[in-house]
């Protein structure tokens, strides 16, 4: 992988002591059938292994260190200034591909020529389905996985690289700054890419309110004025989907009865 000149595609992986997450992410990322595409590891100076353990795969990587960074952002800015390649994917230590040919299926279902290609993702135990358009009220209210998204990697030089002062919310600002910036083009391509490890910093119940708090500071600083008229639609779309449910549970129940008194009157 690292001796390509010019890779059509970077993978980058990062990681801090988590060494069985390494060993599933890189055996998945040495099982790809697509070839055109190189290996930049960053541990953020790790002490469980996982630094010996990259080393000894040394070979098959086109970059890696082990140093301490400053948390997730700094690490992936660290993977984006390394690559070569013509788009980057970001596959963090305990995620994975879901087959060993789902990269050569991405190339064939794409040309390839926008700047953020996104694809879908599975779980332990389900998948994430994505649209085919992404609006600012999409981001407002969710975000696109990184581990299944091909960015251009010159966007990066045009929209500058992850912010550094989060800790949770960048991957999700920096989806919101290309969409708010009118000409990136986002293309989804319906395959699940990659299969999610859900036990990281975002989805850690320690670290929810940290979550809340930047996303509310990131929302309102990016979105402005409409920050609050999308809070309110959004609170009108749950009321909304309440009151559907409750108006499906109604009918549920009425049929339910109707069918009991049937049922019972063939006695």
């Amino acid at each position: 992988m690292h001796s390509l000149e010019s890779p059509f595609l970077s993978i980058i992986t990062i990681n801090f002591n988590n060494l069985e997450g390494v060993k599933k992410t890189m055996a998945s990322v040495f099982s790809q059938s697509f070839e055109s595409l190189e290996y930049i590891f960053i541990d953020g100076a790790s002490t469980d292994g996982s630094k010996d353990y990259i080393s000894t795969h040394a070979d098959r990587l086109s970059y890696w260190v082990s140093e301490p960074d400053a948390g997730v952002y700094q690490a992936m800015n660290k993977g984006i200034k390394a690559a070569r390649g013509t788009y980057v994917l970001f596959l963090n230590s305990g995620d994975e591909f879901t087959t060993s040919r789902v990269l050569q299926e991405a190339m064939e279902a794409s040309n390839f020529s926008a700047d953020i290609i996104y694809g879908d993702y599975e779980f332990e135990n389900g998948r994430k389905t994505y649209p085919d358009t992404v609006t600012p009220y999409f981001l407002f209210k969710s975000s696109l996985p990184h581990q299944s998204t091909f960015f251009k990697r010159i966007i990066f030089d045009r929209m500058g690289y992850y912010n550094e002062t989060y800790k949770i919310t960048s991957d999700r600002e920096f989806y919101l700054k290309c969409v708010l910036e009118g000409t990136i083009q986002f293309e989804h391509i319906p395959l699940a890419v990659a299969r999610f490890d859900r036990k990281g910093i975002s989805n850690d119940a320690a670290f929810q309110e940290l979550k809340r708090k930047e996303n509310e500071q990131m929302l309102r600083f990016h979105l402005g004025a409409c920050y609050d008229d999308y809070v309110r639609f959004r609170e009108m779309e749950h009321a909304l989907n309440k009151h559907q449910r409750n108006q499906w549970q109604w009918y549920l129940n009425r049929f339910r009865k109707k069918w009991n008194t049937l049922w019972n009157s063939r006695s």
